[in-house]
């Protein structure tokens, strides 16, 4: 199963914003990296690896779907845009959902999914991100927990104040919990699962 980091890649352009009026606000997007804001680029690409193994799916050709789709118009990428081409792309079908058990449904009928994270609000920690965050869901636990591989993850991301104890890490990327705590951390997304299953 492959993992991508978007922090390998501090140098690699990926411009967003491009919807803001030309100003210092449009400037920062002119700026931005996969680093910075490459975690939905990632996360399509896991899955892509996922759900075709044999695919060569990468940094490039999520780049040029985002920028094809102008799903880069705003901070970061804007997946309501990005998943319906990146699905259309590589031949796959497609689930916006809410519901927790249709994640569980599409991990347990072949299918991988793509998380979008909220972060802290008042009296919670983001776990996954203070802002912000896509992830991929790839697989389900005998136990019922979820594994994630989270393109952001660095050693000690769970241990700080307020996340620990939520998430057991296996093999040095995949974070495991339970569906509580990503429900608990995608409040406020209207589609907080996007769901993808190969034709």
């Amino acid at each position: 199963m492959k993992y991508i980091s978007q922090l390998d890649y501090p140098d690699w352009l990926f411009v967003t914003r491009t919807s803001k009026p030309e100003g210092p606000e449009r400037d920062k997007g002119k700026y931005t990296t996969v680093s910075r804001s490459g975690c939905g680029l990632c996360s399509s690409i896991i899955v892509a690896d996922r759900l075709l193994p044999e695919c060569s799916f990468g940094l490039k050709e999520a780049i040029r779907i985002a920028y094809d789709s102008h799903a880069n118009h705003s901070v970061g990428l804007d997946y309501s845009i990005y998943a319906p081409a990146f699905a259309e792309k590589l031949g796959f079908d497609l689930e916006m959902a809410s519901d927790p058990e249709r994640l569980r449904h599409c991990l347990r009928t072949g299918g991988a999914a793509v998380i979008h994270a909220s972060g802290d609000r008042d009296g919670h920690v983001g776990l996954f991100t203070h802002r912000g965050h896509y992830m991929a869901a790839v697989s389900e636990e005998r136990d019922g927990r979820i594994v994630i591989l989270d393109p952001a993850y660095r050693e000690g991301k769970y241990e700080e104040d307020g996340r620990q104890g939520l998430v057991e890490v296996k093999n040095g990327v995949m974070a495991i919990c339970d569906m509580q705590t990503i429900l608990d951390n995608t409040v406020n997304r209207r589609h907080p699962f996007y769901l993808f299953w190969r034709k």
